[in-house]
């Protein structure tokens, strides 16, 4: 009997035995799972860090190359700034050598004019008229000009200018000019002079008479510089070289234009009309 109880005693305590054996095994593999799992999530975790570190790199890379544009704009922006604080100067030198010919060609106007006059055959005395006189050969009168109708010695400036530009526009371009050039000697100083005489270069212009277009604008560019026709005039005395065929005068004629007057809408058409000789 005895010897049965000390059999369940050592019975129950092998069993015992083996279960805490079963307890330590089970506990130590849920460890070295847990261990496993965390492996895993560091691995995962390194991976992540890896992959953040190339985006970064890679926003390192576009950060800095959007540096180097913003640099390059600065830089390009400075060159800018610095070609426009140049081009007033610019502007100025070239208006100031555009006055300079002005006055020049004003001057040989001048010196044209006394010589003309020092020409001029003297006037004839009683004694000349004893002379002999050779007589030249018979020549076909020219055709009589047509004169403009002498307006009413009351007619005030902006009449007598409407009659003229009234001929103008029906298309009685020899009356026209008389009756500008007759508004010319009789209103020396009105506001409208200056235009008088540049539509006695379109009416010249008109006819194809381009030369004679030519020394009316010239006329109006030396005597009236700072008129608000001498943009026009410079305009149609380039078209008008246009027209003659000469294209060098054309294009100096058309660049003083826009040099001188660039906001001018005569401008526009100018750089038009350059663009297009030069592409010839």
């Amino acid at each position: 009997m005895r010897g049965k109880i000390l059999g369940a005693f050592f019975l129950g305590v092998l069993t015992l035995a083996a279960a805490g054996q079963d307890k330590s095994k089970k506990a130590y593999e849920l460890v070295y799972d847990d261990v496993q799992v965390l492996k895993q999530q560091i691995q995962e975790l390194r991976a992540r860090l890896d992959q953040n570190a190339e985006e970064i790199r890679a926003i390192q890379d576009q950060i800095k190359a959007v540096a180097d544009l913003v640099r390059q704009s600065i830089t390009g922006q400075a060159g800018i700034l610095e070609g426009l604080q140049a081009v007033p100067a610019q502007y100025q030198d070239i208006v100031r050598k555009i006055d300079q010919l002005t006055l020049e060609l004003q001057k040989i106007a001048a010196d044209l004019a006394a010589a003309r006059t020092a020409q001029a055959p003297p006037a004839v005395t009683a004694e000349s008229n004893s002379k002999p006189v050779q007589q030249a050969p018979d020549k076909t009168p020219p055709e009589p000009k047509p004169q403009p109708a002498p307006p009413p010695p009351t007619i005030s400036p902006q009449e007598a200018y409407s009659m003229a530009y009234n001929d103008y526009l029906k298309g009685n371009y020899d009356l026209a000019v008389e009756s500008f050039k007759l508004y010319r000697a009789q209103f020396p100083g009105s506001p409208l002079a200056d235009n008088a005489l540049y539509w006695i270069g379109e009416c010249r212009y008109s006819q194809r008479k381009f030369e004679e277009a030519v020394d009316a604008f010239d006329e109006l560019i030396l005597t009236y510089p700072q008129g608000d026709k001498a943009a026009a005039a410079h305009l149609k005395k380039g078209l008008a070289f246009v027209e003659l065929g000469k294209k060098p005068e054309a294009l100096a004629a058309l660049k003083i234009l826009v040099a001188k007057y660039p906001l001018e809408e005569e401008s526009k058409i100018a750089q038009e009309k350059i663009r297009e000789l030069t592409e010839k």
